[in-house]
């Protein structure tokens, strides 16, 4: 495999270290070009990224800013993966979308002597190359202020800069994989440090998108350090023996507001769920999973008894519709509608139809309901326009009319006829009704 260094980035890099930087201390910056680049992160230089390096079980925050919630959390910066190409969001940290960069906290829990810092970035265009300043702290400065905001310059809070760093090329595409590393020019240690600050600023301005995607950071101290424990699926008992596997290994950021708000909801709803779809004959199942994938499209999906959620949408709704697009998946695990001999083939609508019905008329509050607009609806629209419809029928004519449908449904006998024989309309004519009710637009 070739590699390819921009020498002028790499002088720039040197020139500001010794006219800002700690004493002694030297910048190393390498670049494969977009067409070289692999997943193993190969520099002439500098070593690949490191699961066993001093950084391996630090902390990381963010300070001043907020993540990308299109990106990874600052996890991905000490798991020593390195990502697969170089457009992959949910292997990279990066700033939100505008913002002119922000501060990274790096805590190693003690003083710690340092021999070298390696910070890695991989993007197709600009979010490729690395601009910051790298400040230190022993933690025992006078006046250390651990977290300044960025309208407090790290220098005047105690911090101690190393050096400054740019790898912007002087021409051509910014694009490609690189590799920055701040060490010591006699090969001895930089300092002891417990404290690392990373003051990003953005690449370019001209857009919003100038975050670097930062794809791992270490900090070698000379020794080997056992990584973090891998995260295993967690399983989660409930009523009437059931258990739902809770896997969020790939998205462990997720962690907190699972257990916080997903998991309280599925512990009650599931089985709220399964009573509400009862049939003579017929259990829902006592075992399903939910896992959450960072690359998946869409939004979730249910096969059988395993739910997957795509974990970029999900990340972006936490404080809006993600609860509720789990509790409609919820749904679909308890249905269970698989083909039988001899029977018709469920319309998607009205499998789609009964789970938003549960989710927008039994789980979501009122204020949440959907609206419909009777110039442009119909029954078949599915989801909420159909859930909608169904609430319609429930609240005027049969109470029970989702748990029949549901029966008939799981038998392979669903037939538009079963509306007048349930209600003593025909479909058309419920809808018709259903209109009249609706405000006009």
């Amino acid at each position: 495999m070739k590699h390819t260094t921009t020498f002028a980035s790499i002088v720039c890099v040197l020139i500001l270290s010794v006219a800002t930087a700690h004493a002694g201390v030297q910048v190393i910056s390498e670049r494969n070009e977009p067409g070289t680049a692999t997943s193993k992160f190969k520099f002439k230089k500098i070593p690949s990224p490191s699961r066993t390096d001093a950084a391996a079980n630090a902390s990381f925050s963010i300070i001043g800013s907020r993540q990308d919630p299109n990106g990874a959390g600052v996890r991905v910066l000490h798991d020593g993966q390195a990502p697969g190409n170089n457009d992959e969001p949910s292997a990279n940290f990066f700033f939100t979308q505008g913002a002119k960069g922000g501060r990274i906290l790096l805590d190693l829990g003690k003083p710690t002597a340092v021999k070298q810092i390696n910070t890695y970035s991989w993007h197709s265009q600009s979010r490729g190359p690395q601009v910051y300043k790298l400040y230190a702290a022993a933690g025992s400065e006078k006046g250390l202020n651990a977290k300044p905001q960025k309208n407090v310059t790290p220098d005047q809070a105690g911090w101690k800069l190393l050096a400054s760093v740019d790898t912007r090329p002087k021409q051509g595409s910014p694009g490609g994989q690189y590799g920055v590393s701040v060490s010591d020019t006699a090969g001895k240690t930089i300092g002891t440090f417990r404290y690392l600050l990373f003051d990003v600023s953005q690449t370019q301005n001209q857009d919003i998108f100038g975050n670097t995607f930062f794809s791992e950071i270490d900090v070698d101290d000379g020794k080997s350090h056992k990584p973090p424990p891998t995260p295993k699926p967690e399983t989660v008992s409930i009523a009437d023996g059931c258990e739902i596997i809770l896997d969020y290994t790939q998205m462990p950021e997720l962690k907190d507001w699972i257990n916080a708000s997903l998991k309280p909801v599925c512990v009650k709803w599931y089985p709220i769920i399964v009573k509400m779809l009862a049939a003579k004959g017929i259990d829902a199942p006592k075992r399903f999973s939910i896992t959450f994938r960072p690359n998946m499209r869409g939004v979730a999906a249910t096969g059988g008894t395993r739910i997957y959620c795509a974990g970029r949408w999900f990340k972006q709704n936490l404080q809006g519709e993600a609860v509720g697009a789990v509790v409609h998946e919820m749904v679909h695990v308890a249905q269970q509608y698989r083909p039988v001999r001899g029977g018709r083939r469920n319309p998607s609508w009205m499998v789609e139809g009964l789970a938003d019905y549960i989710r927008w008329f039994c789980y979501e509050p009122k204020s949440k309901r959907p609206r419909v607009n009777p110039a442009r609806a119909k029954y078949t629209d599915s989801y909420r326009t159909t859930a909608a419809f169904m609430n319609y029928a429930v609240e005027n004519y049969d109470k029970d009319i989702v748990r029949k449908f549901n029966a008939a449904m799981r038998q392979g006998k669903y037939a538009p006829e079963l509306w007048k024989k349930y209600t003593g309309k025909t479909i058309d004519e419920l809808w018709a009704e259903f209109i009249k009710t609706l405000p006009k637009r």
